[in-house]
């Protein structure tokens, strides 16, 4: 920091380098909110700097912000000081929550004061109900969505309510078990090292698998998009699991896409061109706020993208161009690839973002299978991914992300803006299912698939 300025004067120029940044580079800005809307939004967040202000109540305050702009690919650091006070120092509430229908359950005996199976009910006189819109407040997820939201908050509970209410060292907890009456108790805050050790953890599973149950269902289960998370060649995988499906001539597929959080473009688009019946289109438009991009990072060996060149840019509007089908190879037309006609299922949930969103959009719109479970975490409409353009903020060293391209799937018009793509079957689990790891949505879609005639 320049010692020559105030602190308050620092934040400001923090965030005008932000603001600069997002109004030259991120094209989604105004996507789910007009013009005027989000710069009084902007216009206030500034305003509000001021000589107490703290490094962390500007982390607040700039969370609450890229909350309300409602990309799920954005994100914020804390300060590096704070990083480190939270890492070593900092208290907070001891026990792993799983929110189930806007309750709060306590999964696992992470503290032995409060039983597994238990409803939290308030915390330090706060209902759950209080608790969980200011907690929201500072959570990221793509439009109007709240799945994603609750999921965060089943792994990061303690950290919001830590950033949303302070540090204190004692909770005080109501909660009671099914049916049995509301019990009070004194907890003791905690370090995150130790209530990150007293997780338990669960069998590791194969980020992408494939079995053949009884009464011939096939199960795909992907994990993730991600190449460098997966230890085998996804292609391939694709390809050889397909082929079997084919030669055991099975009609009935269960694809599981729980807990994947996307990762390249393409894998969304090559697994549904196995599912496809007809060519199909994928992404309706690629779009951008400038030309001025890491064209690096767009090299078709580290991206989906054709090592995108200013040529493959067409000004549409004053600071919006659109890609040429030639940047993308999902702009083309795509034809389907050993084609399965059978029926399908699909399980979701509020994790299913980015490209599992946009396959599950493309399916969706094409009513290519049914959905179980609930909500997905990315929007139906789109996204804003591409390439993350990284900011760091020289007097915080905040780092800010944010996606450079927007996104807009080929999809028939959703009935509701910023809404993920929302199962015909709403499964939910319970406390009990889940202490029992009885995996209600999959139960749920083999006897729907056993039902089925063909």
């Amino acid at each position: 920091m320049n010692a020559n300025i105030s602190h308050t004067d620092s934040l400001r120029q923090d965030f005008n380098l932000f603001r600069s940044s997002i109004q030259n580079t991120y094209p989604s800005l105004y996507r789910y909110s007009d013009e005027k809307k989000m710069d009084a939004v902007l216009d206030s967040s500034y305003a509000s700097i001021n000589e107490k202000t703290t490094d962390l109540e500007f982390y607040k305050m700039f969370k609450i912000l890229l909350s309300k702009m409602k990309d799920g690919h954005l994100y914020c650091s804390l300060p590096p000081a704070l990083e480190t006070y939270r890492n070593e120092k900092a208290f907070f509430f001891p026990v792993k929550l799983r929110f189930i229908d806007s309750k709060a359950y306590v999964d696992s005996v992470s503290n032995p004061q409060i039983p597994a199976g238990s409803e939290i009910i308030s915390i330090n006189k706060q209902t759950i109900n209080a608790v969980i819109p200011e907690l929201f407040k500072y959570i990221v997820s793509d439009g109007n969505i709240q799945t994603k939201k609750y999921h965060i908050l089943n792994n990061f509970f303690y950290f919001y309510y830590f950033i949303a209410f302070g540090e204190t060292p004692y909770f005080d907890v109501d909660y009671k078990l099914k049916d049995g009456p509301i019990k009070s108790v004194k907890i003791k805050a905690d370090l995150e090292k130790n209530i990150l050790k007293s997780e338990t953890k669960d069998f590791p599973q194969p980020l992408l698998d494939f079995s053949i149950k009884s009464g011939q269902i096939a199960l795909i289960t992907i994990r993730s998009f991600d190449p460098s998370e997966l230890k085998i060649d996804y292609s391939d995988f694709l390809k050889n699991t397909f082929k079997k499906i084919r030669d055991l001539n099975i009609r009935k597929l269960i694809i599981d896409l729980r807990g994947n959080s996307g990762g390249r473009d393409l894998y969304g688009s090559l697994l549904y061109s196995y599912l496809a019946k007809k060519p199909f289109k994928y992404y309706k438009s690629l779009q951008t706020v400038t030309m001025e991009m890491d064209f690096d990072k767009f090299k078709n060996n580290v991206s989906s993208f054709n090592n995108l060149t200013p040529k493959m840019f067409k000004k549409v509007h004053d600071n919006q161009y659109q890609l040429t089908k030639e940047a993308h190879p999902n702009l083309e037309v795509i034809h389907p690839d050993q084609s399965y006609t059978g029926e399908v299922w699909f399980l979701i949930d509020g994790l299913s973002f980015s490209t599992t969103a946009e396959l599950c959009a493309i399916a969706y719109s094409n009513k290519r299978g049914k959905f179980i479970g609930e909500e997905t975490g990315g929007t139906y409409d789109g996204n804003t991914s591409g390439v993350q353009s990284e900011l760091v903020l020289p007097n915080t060293k905040m780092e800010i992300s944010f996606g450079t391209v927007k996104y807009e799937m080929a999809v028939k018009s959703p009935k509701e803006i910023g809404r993920g793509i929302i199962p015909e079957y709403k499964i939910h689990s319970t406390v009990e299912d889940i202490i029992n790891k009885n995996d209600v949505q999959l139960n749920f879609a083999f006897q729907l698939a056993g039902q089925e005639n063909n």
